[in-house]
């Protein structure tokens, strides 16, 4: 053959090979193009992920109040219905708590009896003081101006008696006069003498009858300043009223305050008897007969019955995702697919509530998909025994 025989065919050869292959990756082309579409059919409408898990809400169970562990009435992996025992705290230290508040609140009673009654006694002293101080005010005030008056009347007796003095001494100098002059008898002149005499005794009767009066008077005045004193002293009746029944509000106070510590230790005997809030299963027990255990110390976990499940979805898949939307949920150790609906959709991402959340103004920002949790709950109850951390596969039919 020819050389320019053999350049023709070997150019055929090669363009037939090139449309071959041509035509293969056409076909190639055509089917995945194909698939896809099949796939965007399929899937349209549906929001897959298998970062999910069954949840549920866990309860630690801790002592409400401190003492020695009495009696445990589970074990560890037994279930329990809501209300059943747990376990019992020895209450003698809180039934002593109880007779102490109790003996408390009946001294309180006891002091609100007394202030009570303080109150009465308060009044009635105080109106009674006070009438009666104002009456002895009336009297010194009146025995003053009847001093007064006897005061007035003995200074007259006074001035008449020394009147019948001078009367008498001159009569007595007449008398002298004329019986030195033989004029008169001895008798005479005794009998002037006698006038004298009497007449300076009623001087001496009158000036005593005016410094007793005098004295009566200061007497009677000092009585009116100690009833004015009295008087005073009586007067902040409201005062003091208001003072006795602000010790009676005091006392009712304290008898509340007792009431209330009554109350709390009768509650703490009760917290004695530790009862489970739930049907569910005891796990990670930790409380034994015997064993000391303290306020807030955590003795067990109380896993529920009722679980759902939280799907990690990321945030391009989120965007018509709504409360009520269909779920198909599969699980990897349980056969079968179980239908559930969309309860909630988280309100930030996963990372938000992590211990160290992520910081994009460090200048280390690398662009990472989030995950937002979203919490599905189970359309009627699930079969088989659902724990939580079980692994899960959830599709979620959104409305586009």
């Amino acid at each position: 053959m020819e050389p320019a025989t053999k350049a023709t065919a070997a150019a055929t050869a090669r363009g037939r090979r090139a449309k071959r292959a041509y035509l293969i990756l056409f076909v190639v082309a055509a089917v995945v193009a194909s698939l896809w579409v099949v796939h965007r059919r399929l899937s349209a409408g549906k929001e897959t992920t298998d970062d999910a898990q069954i949840e549920a809400d866990v309860v630690p169970l801790s002592a409400r109040v401190g003492g020695t562990v009495k009696i445990a009435k589970v074990k560890d992996n037994q279930a329990v219905k809501a209300g059943d025992v747990l376990f019992e705290i020895d209450p003698a230290d809180l039934e002593v708590e109880v007779a102490r508040t109790q003996a408390e609140l009946e001294a309180a009673r006891a002091q609100e009896s007394a202030a009570a009654a303080q109150v009465a006694i308060v009044e009635s002293m105080s109106k009674g003081g006070l009438s009666s101080a104002k009456a002895a005010l009336s009297g010194a005030s009146a025995s003053v101006q009847s001093t007064a008056d006897s005061i007035r009347a003995a200074e007259a007796s006074v001035a008449r008696a020394r009147a019948d003095v001078a009367k008498a001494n001159s009569d007595f100098a007449r008398e002298q006069s004329l019986f030195d002059q033989q004029a008169i008898t001895q008798s005479d002149l005794e009998h002037a003498t006698q006038i004298r005499d009497v007449a300076k005794a009623g001087l001496d009767v009158a000036q005593a009858q005016l410094d007793t009066s005098r004295a009566q008077r200061g007497m009677a005045q000092a009585r009116v300043s100690e009833a004015a004193g009295r008087v005073v002293q009586s007067g902040p009746v409201d005062q003091q009223v208001a003072a006795a029944q602000a010790a009676n509000a005091l006392a009712t106070a304290r008898v509340k305050a007792a009431q209330a510590a009554v109350d709390r230790a009768k509650l703490n005997r009760t917290y004695a008897t530790v009862y489970a809030p739930a049907d569910g299963t005891v796990s990670k027990l930790g409380v034994h007969p015997g064993q000391q255990v303290m306020m807030g110390q955590m003795l067990l976990m109380l896993v529920p019955t009722e679980t759902y499940v939280v799907a990690n979805f990321k945030e391009t898949q989120i965007k018509s995702m709504k409360p009520g939307d269909k779920v198909e949920i599969e699980l990897d150790a349980l056969a079968g697919t179980f239908e559930g609906t969309v309860d909630t959709v988280a309100p930030a991402t996963g990372a938000r509530f992590s211990l160290l959340p992520p910081d994009n103004a460090t200048g280390n920002f690398v662009k990472v998909v989030q995950r937002v949790p979203v919490k599905i709950v189970f359309t009627g109850k699930p079969p088989g025994r659902m724990v939580p951390g079980l692994s899960a596969e959830v599709t979620v039919h959104v409305s586009e």
